[in-house]
This record gives structure tokens, sequence and C-alpha cells, in this order.
């Protein structure tokens, strides 16, 4: 068995070199320099270790080709320089030294303030602040387009700004047209930016407060408060205006409803008196002396009732009785009455006022009376 071995022939009586060459032992003789696993050497051949040093390169080149992307980015993509893709969020690989990548932030918010003198369209001087905030939108345009887009972005702002401010006058600066300012500088940019294709948006354009030159602060303050006191004193005259105004208005409409209600009562009141005559004409027709007797009677007796009481003794005297506190009182409702009243009825007439002129008739043996107005 060992001569056999010792020549090269199997355990089987079958040489090792009969059959087809192992495919593992050639790849393993080319690493280890034409050296198999059973044949021994103490020399350490040098392509193992250029073969080894093959093997990381490409390892090593596999693994810097991948590049991961987080939410708020996304990366553009070059082959040999020229633009290929715009890449998401998520991991990526490309083959380095063929591809290569630019990752750019498109939710982050810069800002970018500027402030310049600038003169307005009645020829005075103004300095305005303003603070822009934006982000990148297309990072494929803001790459290659423009050579420096936040440059591009200031130029733009001063721009827009002074073309504006140029279209406005000082105190609307100052003042009312800061809005108008605002949003007219935003439209501007806008459209720039388009233009240019500068692969940033606006998000937002926020107005610093616009002062005049240090020189004259006082004199422009002075000129606001100035304007202040004006609108105030406006304000002030037009309240008053309206409050008087309310007030005729209530006069007038008041005064209307009297005057109406003063017609209707005169109309009313005539009626009523044409009627009365005219139902008494036919009686007294008919009967004058009975009808002059009843008028005389319901006249004395409509008088009468309205006087103190009179007190007749047996001796067939008259008593007149007075009454002082009562008189008083009338007098004061009189003298109220007269104080409330500005016109007076010219229509009316005026109450009866009844003296006693002698104690008895001597035709009729009634009480003698004279009939007056009351003064």
């Amino acid at each position: 068995m060992s001569a056999d071995n010792s020549n090269g022939n199997g355990p089987w009586g079958k040489r090792q070199d009969d059959g087809p060459p192992d495919l593992f032992d050639i790849i393993k003789k080319f690493f280890t320099g034409g050296q198999s696993n059973s044949e021994k050497s103490s020399d350490d051949h040098p392509g193992r270790y250029v073969g080894y040093g093959l093997i990381v390169l490409v390892i090593l080149w596999a693994l810097s080709g991948i590049f991961v992307v987080s939410p708020a980015e996304q990366s553009v993509v070059l082959r040999f320089g020229k633009y290929v893709s715009t890449e998401g969020p998520g991991p990526h690989w490309i083959p380095r030294f063929v591809d290569s990548q630019h990752t750019l932030n498109v939710q982050q918010v810069s800002n970018f303030p500027y402030q310049a003198e600038m003169l307005t369209r009645d020829e005075n001087i103004v300095s305005v602040s303003v603070a822009v905030q934006y982000r990148i939108k297309n990072p494929e345009n803001y790459l290659f387009n423009v050579v420096n887009p936040d440059t591009t972005l200031q130029q733009a702002t001063s721009s827009a700004l002074r073309q504006v401010v140029g279209q406005m006058t000082l105190i609307s600066v100052l003042t009312t047209g800061r809005q108008q300012l605002r949003d007219a500088v935003e439209k501007q940019l806008v459209e720039i930016l388009g233009q240019y294709k500068t692969g940033l948006v606006i998000t937002d354009v926020t107005l610093q407060p616009a002062k005049p030159p240090e020189a004259v602060t006082h004199a422009f303050d002075d000129a606001i408060k100035a304007r202040e006191d004006e609108q105030r004193y406006i304000n002030q005259a037009e309240a008053y205006a309206r409050r008087v105004e309310s007030t005729v208005k209530g006069r007038v409409a008041r005064y209307k409803q009297s005057a109406i209600a003063y017609q209707k009562e005169v109309v009313l009141k005539s009626e009523g008196q044409t009627a009365r005559y005219l139902a008494l004409l036919h009686p007294y027709q008919s009967a004058p002396g009975v009808t002059r007797e009843r008028l005389y009677l319901d006249t004395l007796s409509t008088v009468l009732s309205k006087t103190t009481n009179i007190f007749i003794d047996s001796s067939g005297n008259n008593v007149l009785y007075l009454p002082i506190d009562q008189i008083l009182k009338r007098q004061l409702a009189k003298m109220k009455q007269s104080t409330s009243i500005s016109t007076m009825n010219d229509n009316n007439q005026a109450p009866l006022d009844i003296t006693q002129t002698s104690p008895v008739d001597s035709d009729t043996g009634r009480p003698s009376y004279s009939v007056g107005e009351k003064q």
C-alpha cells in the first residue's frame, strides 16, 4: 500500500492526476503562487497578498457607494458630472468614481436680513430693513442653474425693495403703506427667482420698522405726532357732529309728531263744536226761549261746578267761603303749567272767571255775577 501511494496511486489503485482538475484547487494555487494544499513550501508567494488586497478594495468600493438620505433631504446624483436623477429619503447605492451625489436639506428655512437707505417718490431718504425667509425647493436648479443662489437672492431683494420704495411716499412707508410695501416686495422676489430658476422658494417676508435718517429723526417724530393729533381732532369733530345730528333729528321728529297731533286735535275739536252747534240749531228754531234757558242753566252749572262752595243764610244775604289754601295750590299749578308749555292754543277759549258783584239781583232775586276771562 505504501508503495502504491508513493507512486501516485490512490487508495483504490488509481493515480490522483488521472481525473479532471479541481476548480477550487486551481483558484487557491493562483492566489498562493502555484502551490496547492498538498504541496508544502516554506516560502510565501507575494501574489497571495495581492489577491487579498484586490478583494478588500472591491469590498470597500462597493461599500463606499452606499448612502442614506434623511426625510428632510434630497440627493442629486451625477454621472461623470452630468445630472442623472434626484433621490428621495432612504438608502441608495451608486458606483463610486462613476457616479457622485450631493445631498441638500430641502426643509430647512434660512433667514436673510437686508437693510439700506433708499429714496422715496417724494425725494426723501428712508432707512428700510427687511428679513427674507426661504428654503430650497428644487435641488437641481439650486446646484446648476445659478452660480450662487444665495447671492442672487440678496441682489433680488435689494432690487425689489428699492423698486417698491421708489414708487411710494415717505409717509406711506412709515405709517399706512407698510403692508402694501411688504406684499409688493414678496411678489417681486417670487417673480425674479422664478425667472432665474434658482430653485429657492420664499416662505415669508418680514418688514422691519422703517425710520428716517438720524439727522431728521426728531422732525419726523414731530410730524407724525402732529398727524396723529389731526386725526384725533377729526375723529372728535365727527363724533360731535353725529351726536348733534342725532339730537336734532330727534327734536325734528318730536316737533313733527306734536304738530300732527295738534292738527288732529284742532280738526276733531272743530268738528265736535260744529256737530254740537248743528244739534242745537233745530231745537232752538223750534223753541228759542226754552233752549236759551236750558243753555243758560247748563252754562251756570258747568261754571259753578269749578268754583268754591257758596253758603246762603236764612236772611237772604250771601256768605262766600274762600279756601285760601286751595286757591294758592291752583295758582302754583297754573304757574308750573305756564312754564312747561311753549305756545298757547289761540282757538281754545279761555276759562271763565266768575266774581260776585252784588249780594242779590233786584229783579230775579238770584246772586249777580260778572263773567270775564281769567288773567
